[in-house]
């Protein structure tokens, strides 16, 4: 009976060890500033975060087209046209190009060329 509770004893540390690997192996391929921008999208009213200084933003993937373009004009830009996932905007005689990527099915990145513009939520 002794030797039956090791073996289920051992086991269970085994999973409880294997369960921590593959959560830090899923927060080291994702990053853990991306998983705090990602729990910050899903528990706060905020759609767009900024995820570096060089126009590189996160966003959650639901309604992403129209979430930007409402950002862009609440900025004063101007929509002009979309090419498949880039969007061309202006704003006195300055042009923006924001691209968007599918990032892990939930979420969008917002790429903005020469971070002529924060899109991020205040």
């Amino acid at each position: 009976m002794k030797k039956k509770w090791k073996i289920i004893l051992f086991s269970f540390i085994g999973f409880i060890i294997l369960l921590v690997l593959f959560g830090a192996t899923y927060v080291n391929s994702i990053g853990y500033n991306n998983l705090k921008l990602m729990y910050k999208l899903n528990t706060t009213e905020v759609s767009i975060v900024q995820m570096d200084e060089e126009g590189q933003y996160l966003g959650l993937s639901e309604n992403r087209n129209e979430i930007l373009k409402d950002r862009m004009v609440e900025k004063g830009w101007q929509f002009k046209q979309q090419e498949g996932s880039t969007f061309f905007f202006e704003k006195d005689n300055q042009k923006a190009v924001v691209s968007t990527k599918i990032w892990n099915s939930n979420y969008v990145l917002y790429r903005v060329d020469d971070n002529i513009v924060n899109i991020a939520d205040k």
